[in-house]
């Protein structure tokens, strides 16, 4: 345990740091995921394209006005081949993806979710946080008192699915917060699957829980 005089000195230490640093006068711009200019003069040409004529969608819905709350059927079936995940358990939504989770998991709490009538404001509810992990994500759950269960990624950035499937047995564990990382081993589909448990014994695992 620190004494009053060391803390005291760790205190004026980093307060001397702190003025140091602020004292360069640094103009930092520490917003993530903002693209660069030169990312953006990328898309430029996009907005000088001749429109169709044919404004319909392959579903049959006029492009020009309100579609379905699914998102293009095209631009789906893009992303799902690049994500390897059928299209019809895509949305193609706006850029806010963030207000997309907020407002699934207000929804779960305030309604639940198909495989459980109970609304999860009503029960007791842990998600996994792998970190490092987004902390935006985080105050999501943080912020509606959702308990979150660390879970750290194995050597080489691996997801650690023998833990994952051990707490999974926790009938708390609703979800699970997964940004994507460009340094992370992605598990095949074969050894995902095998995290979730066998069906015969998920007499503990939460109904609603998606594995």
């Amino acid at each position: 345990m620190p004494t009053s005089t060391t803390a005291a000195a760790s205190l004026a230490e980093l307060q001397t740091a702190y003025e140091a640093l602020k004292a360069r006068g640094l103009k930092l711009d520490l917003t993530r995921g903002k693209p660069s200019p030169a990312q953006l003069d990328l898309s430029g040409p996009l907005l000088d394209l001749p429109m169709s004529a044919d404004h319909t969608t392959a579903d049959g819905v006029d492009a020009r006005n309100y579609g379905g709350a699914d998102g293009l059927p095209e631009l789906r079936a893009i992303f799902a081949e690049l994500l390897a995940i059928p299209a019809d358990q895509l949305l193609a939504l706006g850029n806010a993806s963030l207000n997309v989770m907020h407002d699934v998991i207000v929804h779960a709490l305030l309604h639940g979710v198909p495989g459980n009538t109970v609304p999860w404001r009503d029960d007791e509810i842990a998600f996994l946080c792998p970190v490092p992990g987004y902390d935006r994500h985080f105050a999501i759950t943080e912020s509606f008192g959702i308990k979150m269960i660390p879970l750290p990624y194995l050597e080489g950035g691996a997801l650690d699915l023998a833990a994952i499937a051990e707490h999974l047995k926790d009938p708390a564990v609703r979800g699970m917060w997964l940004p994507r990382r460009a340094d992370a081993a992605v598990p095949s589909t074969r050894r995902a699957r095998s995290v979730a448990p066998p069906r015969r014994s998920r007499s503990r695992t939460a109904p609603d829980c998606r594995t």
